[in-house]
Parts: C-alpha cells; sequence; structure tokens
C-alpha cells in the first residue's frame, strides 16, 4: 500500500503540475471525467457480467436484487454513458490544442498504458510467487 500511496500522490503532483505548465486546469478536470465515465462503464459491465463470473456474490446482491432490473439499469447506463465518453472523447480530440500533452484523451490512455504494464508486471511476479489472482478476487474480503 505504501508503494501505491506514494506512485499516486507523485502521479496526480505531476498531472498538477503538466497542467499548470500547459496553462489549462481544466485538463485535469477532463481527465478525471474521463476516468470517472470509463470507471462508471466498467462497472456496468461489470453487473451485467456478475451472475456469469460469480454466481454465489451475484446471489448475495442487496440492491435492485431483480435481475431483469439490473440489466435495464446497466444497460441504460452503457448507453447514457458510453454516448458522454464519445462526447467527450470526440470534443477533446478534435479541439486545437498546443500539443498532445493537452488532450485529455491521450494523457488518460498514457497512464492507463502504464498502469497496464504495472499490472501485468505485478500479476507475473504473483503468479511466479504460487499466487492464484483469480482465487484471490473471488471472495470478498470481510466488512
Amino acid at each position: 500500500p505504501r508503494t501505491a500511496l506514494f506512485a499516486s500522490a507523485a502521479l496526480s503532483t505531476l498531472g498538477i503540475l503538466g497542467g499548470h505548465f500547459a496553462g489549462d486546469f481544466f485538463l485535469g478536470v477532463d481527465i478525471l471525467v474521463t476516468a470517472m465515465l470509463v470507471n462508471f462503464i466498467i462497472m456496468a459491465c461489470a453487473v451485467l457480467r456478475l451472475p456469469a463470473h460469480n454466481p454465489a456474490l451475484a446471489r448475495d446482491v442487496r440492491v435492485l436484487r431483480v435481475r431483469w432490473a439490473q440489466v435495464a439499469v446497466s444497460v441504460t447506463a452503457l448507453l447514457g454513458l458510453g454516448a458522454l465518453l464519445a462526447v467527450h472523447s470526440w470534443r477533446d480530440l478534435t479541439a486545437t490544442v498546443p500539443g498532445w500533452y493537452a488532450r485529455s484523451t491521450l494523457v488518460w490512455l498514457a497512464v492507463m498504458a502504464i498502469g497496464t504494464v504495472i499490472y501485468l508486471r505485478e500479476t507475473r511476479a504473483l503468479a511466479a510467487r504460487g499466487g492464484d489472482l483469480r482465487a484471490i478476487t473471488s471472495v470478498l474480503p470481510a466488512e
């Protein structure tokens, strides 16, 4: 956790400095909006996939217990959030900016690429130590 907190603080600081030096405070806000939209889209996909991926956890759902309601809300979220993300990204990618670093979509993609490399490295290291990621993540920790 310490490494993750330090890395998060360092990258956040770089993001703030980058926005300052680019002269665009709202670049950080746009990156946050992109990240939140994608995060909520992933959550909607997770609700759709949960019964097939983890039936035991799906049976313990306490909010919107009826499956058709879960599907309706998730599909509505996917359509609405997908449209918002498409418009947000299109406006970002077609705007006139001084350089690639001023495009929130590209900055977000770069950060996600770095995060993916770290994730893959760490999951391979876990597997090399004999850890089973599926077993670890299939059960929620106690509250």
